[in-house]
């Protein structure tokens, strides 16, 4: 098979001769593990990193079997994971004697777990590549986003290996960030200015803090868990966040995470009980389609998509309710009652 290339957001693909790697299109065959996915079962992992890799482990006849032939290696979004899927099945001889930096950083971007400072520096720094003014790929102002991506991802092929074998080098991109990171993931270890309770027949973290956290600090606090609420008790009343975990939108043959469930009357039943209140703030859900599912009482705009992002609970309105009826509500939405 010859060396195959790589297209990013390619329209009118052949799915002949294209594979999706991390991502999913209709069709097509992939490495992958978004919902949908047709990732060969014996290659089946958490990470769209760990399959490409568990692929480029094998012998070159293993390969075709599993796989097929193909000409073109797909990507229809850009992140970290996307990159080093693509870097494995790119350039596996270079990419397997780093497996184990690519899995954690991987997982650092996809999952917001912290996974060691090296692995939290080659995540920033494949994600400050398609728009940091610093950032070693070339742009222009009129560059679209998809430009950028592109071309991020293409440099990511010519030096990721440079990337994990020396993950700081390109700290001017985000230095700032990493020692905030750095810096929560001490505080929550400590348990500085919050606290957790822990539901594990519902699979629940809820995480008092006093102080703004970072996603992978929130993670940090909830652990094994992956479903989180985030809430703040306030002289005036009390701010709630909660969050399905990025970790349980992805297929995970790896580890076992209870379904997600819809939290819409929940949110219409909170809504009842708390009251008078000024719009648009409200009880809101977003369903289940989105990689973070969310319920909170706030503008509902203020929800975004969830995915890499910090909670943010301060910019959350305060509800009148206490934690225990939003504690029993979600509890009961959670089994299913």
């Amino acid at each position: 098979m010859p060396s195959p290339r790589m297209l990013y957001a390619p329209s009118g693909a052949d799915p002949i001769s294209t594979i999706y790697v991390d991502g999913t299109e209709e069709g097509f065959r992939s490495l992958s593990h978004w919902p949908g996915n047709s990732t060969p079962p014996t290659l089946k992992r958490d990470l769209s990193t760990g399959i490409a890799l568990a692929w480029a482990a094998l012998d070159a006849r293993e390969r075709t079997r599993v796989l097929g032939d193909f000409e073109h290696v797909a990507n229809n979004h850009y992140d970290t994971d996307g990159a080093l899927s693509l870097f494995a099945v790119l350039r596996p001889e270079e990419a397997l004697p780093r497996a184990d930096l690519m899995q954690r950083a991987a997982a650092t971007g996809d999952f917001g777990t912290w996974n060691g400072p090296d692995a939290l520096a080659v995540e920033l720094t494949v994600m400050a590549l398609p728009g940091h003014p610093q950032s070693p790929v070339g742009h222009a102002e009129s560059d679209s986003s998809d430009t950028r991506r592109e071309a991020a991802y293409r440099w990511c092929m010519e030096h990721l290996d440079e990337v994990l074998d020396a993950p700081y080098r390109w700290q001017a991109l985000w230095r700032e960030r990493h020692e905030q990171v750095v810096d929560d993931i001490q505080r929550v270890d400590a348990g500085e200015g919050l606290s957790v309770e822990r539901f594990p027949d519902e699979d629940l973290a809820v995480v008092h803090s006093e102080r703004e956290l970072t996603r992978l600090g929130l993670h940090q606090a909830a652990g094994d868990l992956y479903r989180v609420l985030l809430m703040r008790q306030e002289e005036a009343g009390t701010r709630y966040r909660f969050f399905y975990r990025d970790e349980s939108w992805f297929e995970l043959p790896e580890r076992e995470v209870l379904p997600r469930r819809a939290l819409d009357e929940a949110a219409e039943h909170l809504e009842r009980l708390e009251g008078p209140h000024t719009p648009p703030t409200c009880w809101w859900s977003t369903g289940l389609r989105m990689p973070v599912g969310q319920l909170g009482f706030s503008d509902p705009t203020l929800a975004g998509d969830g995915f890499s992002e910090d909670p943010h609970l301060g910019s959350f309105a305060l509800s009148s309710q206490p934690r225990e009826a939003v504690l029993d509500v979600l509890r009961a939405a959670l089994r299913g009652n």
